[in-house]
């Protein structure tokens, strides 16, 4: 069970969210989990993302995800006096978080020079699409639209392009936004005065792209799709074993001697094919075949225990499900009750003087 007994770092923080769906609501959840008092603004239908498979009374998985340890207040910002409303939280506020759209925030008054003017203390903390490009400022976007424009589709999978299995830039970019906030307060504390801050999916993925940017480059090779391997290391991936698939990663040659030598393959060091690793990365698919081969003498378990002895990095394929009864996984999770019924959430992967951060409410 998590807890935490002492003030979490941002207590006293005050956040208004106004914010919708996953990745900035993400990231105001971060805040949360930190100790900001986060209060969530839903128009009277609801946030979308309540209605996003699967759900479980009036919220769904996703929802319970990004907007736990908040409170939430209905306004309709269509109306005069919710738009006061919200004004008058500003006043109280530290931080703003929103992925209106630009011309959205405008309209409302709600754009950073016009709240700086209006209260110079406050930070604002805008997500959006595309980012600050004018032709696609105000353009809609979803992560896997903009996994697929960033490259990052184009080079995950096997045979055929996949989305991330995960909403790595949803997530991401809420990070971001997060991470942001805490610089901004931390310049507040010194100036008094609030900032600006603003991120992207779009921007969360040219970062998350650098490597293949580099690499491109360098050698002006297209990008390409390595499945559960890396295209700078080798060999790296999920191997077959007499009963199952084993992942492996070798990040350097003294782990790939470590790793040869633990199989009874010492031989393989001096092969001129794979002699160091920009040489096992060019002969992979001759080192592949080779190590497959010696892998489905063991069963899964008994390599990942074999090459954990040799201090490989090695470990089983499984589901995210399989983390509510893996026994490290243990201390992260924390049991909230969604609609009468028990569930386990994770905290945040951070611990603070060796405690996660509690989750005290779903939502």
């Amino acid at each position: 069970m998590v807890t935490n007994d002492s003030p979490l770092p941002l207590a006293g923080v005050m956040v208004v969210d106004l914010s919708s769906n996953i990745a900035a609501p993400f990231g105001a959840a971060i805040l949360a989990d930190l100790g900001a008092e986060v209060v969530h603004i839903e128009p009277p239908t609801g946030d979308d993302s309540r209605r996003m498979s699967p759900t479980k009374g009036d919220a769904s998985a996703f929802f319970y995800v990004v907007n736990r340890n908040k409170t939430f207040v209905t306004l309709d910002l269509r109306l005069q006096k919710d738009q006061e409303a919200l004004f008058e939280m500003l006043g109280e506020a530290d931080v703003l978080v929103s992925n209106l759209r630009p011309h959205k925030l405008a309209s409302l008054g709600l754009d950073a020079p016009t709240l700086a003017a209006t209260f110079p203390g406050l930070i604002t903390a805008f997500l959006n699409a595309y980012g600050s490009h004018p032709d696609e400022l105000d353009q809609a976007g979803y992560d896997g639209v903009i996994q697929a424009r960033t490259g990052i589709i184009g080079v995950t999978g096997a045979t055929e392009p996949a989305r991330a299995g995960v909403s790595i830039l949803d997530m991401g970019s809420g990070m971001w936004l997060a991470i942001g906030v805490l610089s901004a307060l931390y310049q507040k504390s010194m100036t008094g005065l609030g900032s600006s801050i603003s991120t992207s999916l779009f921007e969360t993925g040219v970062n998350w792209s650098a490597y293949h940017l580099l690499a491109h480059q360098f050698t002006g090779i297209a990008s390409t799709r390595a499945g559960t391997g890396h295209p700078a290391f080798a060999p790296y991936g999920l191997f077959p074993t007499r009963n199952g698939q084993v992942m492996i990663g070798v990040g350097g040659d003294a782990v790939f001697t470590r790793l040869v030598n633990s199989i009874g393959l010492p031989e393989l060091v001096s092969d001129p094919r794979f002699a160091d690793n920009s040489s096992r990365v060019l002969h992979q698919a001759e080192l592949t075949e080779i190590l497959s081969d010696a892998f489905t003498h063991y069963s899964s378990s008994e390599l990942i225990t074999v090459l954990r002895n040799a201090d490989v990095p090695s470990d089983l394929l499984a589901l995210p499900e399989d983390l509510l009864d893996d026994p490290a996984a243990q201390g992260q999770l924390t049991k909230i009750v969604v609609n009468g019924n028990n569930s386990m959430m994770p905290s945040l992967p951070l611990r603070i003087n060796g405690e996660y951060p509690p989750i005290k409410s779903p939502s």
